[in-house]
Formats: C-alpha cells, sequence, structure tokens
C-alpha cells in the first residue's frame, strides 16, 4: 500500500484516481501521520445494493432448508424498508 500526503493528493489527484481505478489503496499522511486510507470500491454495474432482496438470495444460495418467501423477493424495496414497514404496521 503507497502512502501519499494531503499535499501530493492536491497535486496529483489524476493519478491517485486512477490508481484507485485499479484496485489499489493507499495511505493518505497529514503532518507525518497516516490519517485515513483511500479504499477503491466494487464499481462494478452488476453490483447489488447491499440489503437488497437480489443481494440477500444470492447470500443464501446454498441453504437448502431457507427459502425467501415469494412476497419480499418480489419487493424491489430493501430489507431494511420492508422492516421499517412491518414494525410501523405493528405499532400503529
Amino acid at each position: 500500500m503507497s502512502v501519499i500526503t494531503t499535499k501530493q493528493l492536491r497535486e496529483n489527484m489524476p493519478q491517485v484516481i486512477q490508481d484507485l481505478k485499479q484496485g489499489k489503496p493507499i495511505q493518505l499522511s497529514y503532518r507525518h501521520r497516516v490519517i485515513g486510507i483511500l479504499q477503491p470500491v466494487d464499481t462494478e454495474p452488476g453490483a447489488l445494493r447491499r440489503g437488497s432482496p437480489e443481494a440477500i438470495r444470492r447470500s443464501l444460495q446454498g441453504l437448502q432448508s431457507l427459502s425467501v418467501p415469494l412476497a419480499v423477493s418480489r419487493d424491489k424495496r430493501s430489507i431494511k424498508e420492508q422492516i421499517a414497514e412491518l414494525r410501523d404496521k405493528r405499532r400503529g
């Protein structure tokens, strides 16, 4: 992992962006101390939104005994949104 200063970040932003696109994490230092890490993210077009029904279905794919209810799998909202709605219905 390479280390760059905040000044180098300002001066060499195109190179930093290129390194991140190549999947290289970069440590950012300020006054001789590392203050953070610039980490590349998964930007594939097929990347799933965390908590979406499809992401959960794929993560549970190997489990035979667990199935996702049809109503949940057809709903385009995230699981968090669906749970929040159920909680609201129970409260009021």
